[in-house]
Parts: structure tokens; C-alpha cells; sequence
């Protein structure tokens, strides 16, 4: 009897990206696969793999054997130009794991990723001569969401920090209601022989609501 095929074991990267891919898919192929790969991680057999993702245990033993194969790259299958992509299983792998971490903890001092900081941190790391279009395309193609001009890495950051800077930054742009000051002037009456002299102000009187 033969032994029941899973895919090999995951890295960290890997499973980030998988994660993404199934939250938020290009389409339903990718979608499909990644599924397909994730329950494999899981110890899943291919014909319960095949009955979840509605394709048939074949399909299913075929797309474990390009990913362990292939890696990332595999999800997405199509026809080979002859030449090798630079964003290949391990670039992608090395920047699904790049993009997860601070670059502070990279020895960076900046905190969020940009397209262009993480081309050059991919240059100097993989050194494969990448340009920000193939990381931009890359990430999108994995999962991760760029909304100029940072990547979006909320997830990274403490909420309670969060909360207080968001309370600084309302209170720093809230306007002072202005402050009304009307002058009232009291009927002033002409004073008599017998009474003393009015002070020339004792007829003005200030208030303030």
C-alpha cells in the first residue's frame, strides 16, 4: 500500500505568504492551490484535499509536487519564457520573510517599508538585481497590500501607542472655541450739583459670556 503524500514541510515565509493568499486571492486558481497546500501542511490526504477544493485527487498530487518542486512560484502556473525569473522560489521567500519583520530589527532606523527601501534591502541581501516593479508585482502577487507610499504593517505596532498618538494628534488639531466679549455701555445720567463728580469710566462696564 502506498504512503500518503504531503507537501514538504513548510519555512515561515511560506506559510506567511500562504496565509495571505487565502485571505485575499488574485483569483481562484491561486486560491485553490494555496488551500490545497496548506491542508497538505495540515496532514490532509490528497482526496480530502481534492473534495474541500472541488478538483480531483490527481490535480491535487500534481500541485504538491510543483510547490515542493518550486515553491511559491508554483501557485501561479503558466508557460516558461526560457528565461529564468529573478523573482524566483527563494527571492520570494526571502521577501515574504522581509516584509514581516520591522526593519528596525533589520538594523535599519526607519520602521515601515517602501517599495524602494525593500528593492535595496533585497539587492544587498539576495544580491539579485531586482527592480521596485518586480518587488512591487512580487508582494502583490503573494498577498501583501501597498498603499502609497508605505507598506502597511499596522499589525506591527502597539495599540495602546496607537490610541495615545491618535489622542495627541486630535487634541494638537482641535481649534479653541473663540471667546465672545461684548461691551455694554450703562445709560449714563448727568450728575447733579450736590453728588460727586463721576469717574470717566464709572459709566463702562465689561462682560463676558
Amino acid at each position: 500500500m502506498s504512503q500518503p503524500l504531503f507537501v514538504r514541510r513548510l519555512t515561515r515565509a511560506e506559510r506567511a505568504a500562504l496565509r495571505k493568499l487565502r485571505k485575499k486571492p488574485p483569483n481562484l486558481g491561486v486560491y485553490r492551490r494555496a488551500q490545497a497546500i496548506h491542508l497538505s501542511s495540515q496532514r490532509l490526504k490528497t482526496h480530502q484535499i481534492a473534495e474541500i477544493v472541488s478538483r480531483s485527487a490527481l490535480s491535487v498530487t500534481r500541485w504538491i509536487h510543483a510547490f515542493d518542486a518550486h515553491g511559491l512560484p508554483a501557485l501561479w502556473p503558466g508557460k516558461s519564457t526560457g528565461r529564468p525569473p529573478k523573482a524566483d522560489a527563494d527571492f520570494q521567500a526571502a521577501l515574504a520573510q522581509a516584509v514581516e519583520q520591522n526593519p528596525r530589527d533589520l538594523g535599519y532606523l526607519f520602521t515601515r517599508w517602501s517599495v524602494d527601501l525593500l528593492t535595496e534591502h533585497m539587492r544587498r541581501t539576495t544580491h539579485v538585481d531586482v527592480s521596485c516593479s518586480t518587488v512591487y508585482h512580487t508582494l502583490k502577487r503573494l498577498g501583501y497590500r501597498y498603499g502609497r507610499p508605505k507598506l502597511d504593517l499596522k499589525h506591527r505596532q502597539d495599540p495602546k501607542q496607537v490610541a495615545r498618538a491618535k489622542r495627541q494628534k486630535a487634541r494638537a488639531l482641535k481649534k479653541p472655541e473663540p471667546v465672545e466679549v461684548i461691551w455694554r455701555f450703562s445709560t449714563v445720567t448727568r450728575p447733579s450739583s450736590t453728588s460727586t463728580p463721576a469717574s470717566p469710566a464709572a459709566g463702562l462696564r465689561v462682560a463676558s459670556e
